[in-house]
């Protein structure tokens, strides 16, 4: 569990943006940590502007709940993921799913903070990580977090749905996850899936 733990507890630091875990709920994306200096803004080829959102999407009725972000069988087909729990965060509830082993998957929305361009204005901060995400389902996206637990099962892609509004899919894995080791991966496909439900309920 010690793994676990070592990802929860830093992914739960308390900023202004961002979702995370099942107590705390929010966190600032933040820039790269020193270790990872193509990251940062002044990188060969990488904007320092976040991208436009093309085509805008609805979430009023998903921003106070997370929850219904996921289907039960879209978190069954994520990681086997059997229930949601809504807690508070600093700038909006959140929604953490976990499975039978306690591997967790957090899903929560930012309105009112400004959406990407908050998350690029932060990026050279020394700690945490930035990294450009290839698109979600045709929308803008970064890794991006506080502290970098990429190797220990933690990760978060946040995600542009409007140019004033972002959402986050955050998570914290053990050892014995098949995902352990790419833990970005899931939260993509997670972060897909919730904007499969946006399109959805738009």
């Amino acid at each position: 569990m010690k793994h676990l733990v070592k990802a929860t507890g830093a992914l739960l630091a308390l900023t202004v943006v961002s979702a995370c875990s099942t107590t705390i709920a929010q966190q600032t994306p933040i820039a790269s940590s020193p270790s990872m200096p193509a990251e940062t803004s002044s990188a060969p080829g990488t904007s320092s502007a976040a991208p436009q959102v093309r085509n805008p999407l609805d979430t009023a009725k998903f921003d106070q709940q997370p929850c219904t972000a996921l289907t039960q069988a879209q978190a069954t087909q994520l990681a086997n993921l059997i229930s949601g729990r809504q807690s508070a965060g600093n700038v909006a509830p959140v929604c953490t799913w976990t499975d039978a082993d306690h591997n967790r998957v957090t899903v929560g929305f930012l309105p009112g903070n400004g959406g990407l361009t908050t998350v690029y204005k932060t990026r050279d901060s020394a700690s945490g990580y930035f990294e450009v995400a290839p698109d979600v389902a045709g929308y803008p996206a970064v890794f991006s977090a506080t502290s970098d637990l990429r190797k220990d099962g933690g990760c978060q892609v946040v995600v542009g749905v409007r140019d004033d509004e972002a959402f986050t899919a955050n998570v914290g894995l053990l050892q014995s996850s098949p995902n352990y080791r790419d833990p970005c991966s899931l939260a993509a496909k997670t972060a897909e899936a919730v904007v499969t439900t946006l399109k959805a309920g738009a």
